[in-house]
């Protein structure tokens, strides 16, 4: 019992002096303040990949009634051991919010919510957005991935504490593979992915627009190879349960008419394995942890659904069919 005293005491007596040691040295070296250790982990193979991944990263700091004060930018090399950011100047004791962004680009912004930069003492954190930066409800080209860390709050005492920084992957990369069973290529096809929420993100995270966004292949053609009637790419936005309808859609390529219609969200969920030790895998942490799709779908002609036959869809090494791929 005396001994925990002891230590009690000696605590109560160093962390302040400490502290004001740190004050008197952010006058001349900077050398006292905080560090946030970003983690990029949620991914299928649990483990860390923010190195190589994540190339840059941008920190929004607001003070402790949610007011934008600053931003922070680094490049990956800039970081201390290459994951971590010191955070010492400009900075008083007290608590703040913190939202990050991983390779932020010109393919997504962050603004207030009329779209507009952020203003130093004015906006509020809940007023900021992550948007995909589009000008229509079609989206057509390959944009680059970004990863978000929802806002949390953090004390700062300058007292060189490590914050870990856990980034979600908020882009997606799908591999589309239409293929003829019993024969050549007739149709030249395409697809496209339909999506119920707008690439719109407030500062958890979570969409905030309810427009739909559809999501078509760059570089469309038809496939390369015997049978194949595409083999396409595109990106979408994070894919999000509970949000509304998602629609995968396979399409004659002159005419734009729909071959197939199914629901996404369905099929994905269809593959959705157990997580490390058999553990139940939430839906949302597998969309979140899945970032590359590729799906191969049979055609073969007197199929009972117009033809569509089955989907094989490759999760983390495993390729998973499915036949009841019904419209």
């Amino acid at each position: 019992m005396q001994v925990r005293q002891h230590i009690g005491l000696l605590a109560a007596f160093v962390v302040p002096v400490l502290l004001a040691a740190c004050e008197g040295i952010r006058d001349g070296r900077e050398e006292c303040g905080i560090y946030l250790e970003f983690i990029y982990d949620l991914n299928m193979e649990y483990a860390d990949a923010f190195d190589p991944q994540v190339g840059t990263v941008d920190v929004f700091v607001f003070d402790d009634r949610g007011r934008y004060l600053f931003a922070r930018h680094a490049r990956r090399g800039e970081l201390v051991e290459g994951n971590r950011m010191f955070l010492g100047e400009g900075f008083d004791f007290g608590r703040y919010s913190l939202l990050a962004v991983g390779g932020l680009s010109d393919d997504f912004r962050v603004s207030d919510a009329a779209g507009q930069p952020l203003i130093p003492g004015q906006t509020r954190l809940e007023e900021v957005r992550i948007a995909l930066e589009r000008d229509a409800a079609v989206v057509g080209r390959e944009f680059a991935p970004v990863w978000v860390a929802p806002a949390f709050e953090t004390d700062y005492r300058a007292d060189l504490s490590v914050w870990p920084v856990r980034l979600v992957r908020n882009t997606n990369r799908f591999s589309l593979t239409l293929v003829r069973r019993d024969g050549d290529a007739a149709v030249p096809c395409t697809f496209e992915i339909v999506t119920p929420e707008g690439a719109v993100y407030g500062p958890d995270n979570a969409p905030l627009s309810d427009e739909t966004v559809t999501y078509l292949p760059y570089g469309r053609g038809p496939g390369d190879l015997p049978g194949e009637l595409a083999s396409e790419r595109l990106n979408t936005a994070r894919l999000v349960a509970g949000a509304g309808e998602y629609r995968l859609r396979v399409l004659a390529a002159q005419t734009g008419e729909p071959l197939w219609d199914y629901d996404l969200m369905a099929l994905l969920r269809s593959t959705k394995p157990d997580g490390p030790g058999g553990r139940e895998l939430p839906l949302q942490e597998y969309l979140d942890r899945q970032s590359e799709w590729n799906f191969v779908i049979l055609y073969e002609d007197g199929g009972s659904e117009g033809g569509f036959a089955a989907v094989a869809v490759s999760v983390n090494d495993w390729i998973i069919w499915l036949s009841e791929i019904g419209v």
